[in-house]
C-alpha cells in the first residue's frame, strides 16, 4: 500500500481539477447531436437527481488516509473512487450522500430530450480518455415513479464513467462530445 499510494497520488495530481470547467466547447457544432443515429436509451425514467461534490487535491489525499476512520469516510472514498454502488440494488449510499458532501439538484424535465441523446447507444466514434484515476464528482440518479432505474457516475476531468442499471451497450458513451454536452446541461441547473 505504501508503494501504491505515491503512484496514485502522482496520477491524481496529473489529472488536476481545481474548479471544474465542464462547459461546452464553442467549436462544437450544435447539429452534431441531431446527426447521430441513436439506438436504445440507457434508462427508462421520469426524474433525474443530480449530485455534485467539490473536492480539491489535498482533500483527495486526505480521503485516502481517512477511509478507515468512520463509515461515512469509507463510503465517501468508495463512492468517489468507483466501487459503490456495485449494482442497481446497492442504494444505501443515497441515505448518506448529503453527509458525504454531495449537493443534490433536480434536473428539469425540459432537459430530458437532450440527456436522452447522451445516454443512448450510438455508433462508434473517437473517444478520448485521460490516463488518470477517475474522481467521480458528478452522479446522476435516474428514477421512474420514484424508483431508481439507473446511475451514472461521471469524471469530467478524466472522461471516464461508471453506468449502472442498463442492459444497453454503454461502450460508446463519451463519443460525439458527450462530456461537453452533458457538462453544458449540468452547468445550467440551478
Amino acid at each position: 500500500m505504501k508503494k501504491l499510494f505515491p503512484a496514485i497520488l502522482l496520477l491524481l495530481i496529473g489529472c488536476k481539477d481545481q474548479k471544474q470547467n465542464i462547459t461546452v466547447d464553442p467549436k462544437i457544432k450544435p447539429s452534431v447531436m441531431s446527426e447521430i443515429k441513436y439506438g436504445k436509451k440507457f434508462f427508462d425514467y421520469n426524474e433525474i437527481d443530480y449530485y455534485h461534490i467539490e473536492t480539491k487535491e489535498d482533500e483527495i489525499i486526505e480521503l485516502d488516509q481517512n477511509q478507515d476512520k468512520s463509515k461515512i469516510d469509507k463510503l465517501k472514498y468508495h463512492l468517489i473512487y468507483d466501487t459503490i454502488p456495485k449494482n442497481i440494488n446497492d442504494l444505501d449510499f443515497l441515505n448518506y450522500i448529503d453527509k458525504i458532501g454531495y449537493l443534490k439538484k433536480k434536473i428539469n424535465p425540459s432537459k430530458f430530450e437532450s440527456i436522452n441523446k447522451i445516454f443512448v447507444e450510438k455508433p462508434e466514434e473517437e473517444i478520448i480518455i485521460a490516463a488518470c484515476i477517475p474522481v467521480f464528482r458528478d452522479i446522476l440518479v435516474f428514477k421512474k415513479n420514484s424508483k431508481v432505474t439507473g446511475i451514472a457516475k461521471i469524471c469530467f476531468s478524466c472522461h471516464q464513467y461508471r453506468i449502472i442499471g442498463t442492459d444497453a451497450n454503454t461502450e460508446n458513451f463519451g463519443s460525439n462530445n458527450d462530456y461537453s454536452q452533458l457538462g453544458n446541461i449540468l452547468d445550467t441547473i440551478n
